[in-house]
């Protein structure tokens, strides 16, 4: 009976453990449809954040597609690979509500996001104000080092816009 008490302690203990910081926010194409102005900063000696503007130059239909990659690096020395997950391509419209049917708890304080089911997404600007990384919205099993995603925007399979974020996950316990 100890040793499941212990066993179910330990794996508490370890879902609390984890951290999840920003490294990296970068804007790699696509400044014709957005302008990204955030970047990663030292809030304090203990978080880092995410803060900036995101202008969105365009409206957004249901033209554009968002897909995702995703790249791991165990040691943590920026030699990635390849990582098989990755979250379904959607169109925008549909990404977005999707988005805010299981994160919308992380974005409630960034300053004019659209609203819920707007579709056209209207040109606007979104402010991220000193936005720590949401680490409940990452699955447990993610293993730690440093991520990196790319978030792509297409329209008719070809590329216009890529988004480059690389995180460290950490586990005290490990």
């Amino acid at each position: 009976m100890l040793f499941v008490l212990y066993s179910v302690l330990l794996c508490v203990i370890s879902l609390h453990g984890i951290q999840i910081d920003f490294e990296r926010f970068d804007q790699l194409s696509g400044y014709n449809v957005y302008n990204s102005s955030l970047r990663v900063r030292k809030y304090n000696r203990t978080m880092v954040t995410l803060n900036g503007t995101l202008q969105v130059v365009v409206p957004l239909n249901k033209s554009f597609m968002i897909s995702t990659d995703f790249f791991h690096s165990s040691r943590g020395n920026q030699q990635f690979n390849h990582y098989p997950v990755k979250l379904p391509t959607r169109h925008v419209c549909e990404f977005m509500d999707n988005f805010y049917a299981d994160y919308s708890e992380h974005v409630k304080d960034m300053i004019n996001m659209p609203e819920r089911g707007e579709c056209p997404i209207r040109p606007r600007t979104i402010y991220v104000v000193n936005k720590p990384f949401p680490k409940e919205a990452v699955p447990p099993f993610f293993p730690p080092g440093l991520w990196k995603v790319h978030l792509i925007n297409s329209v008719q399979n070809v590329e216009i816009v890529r988004f480059e974020i690389i995180a460290k996950v950490n586990n005290d316990l490990l």
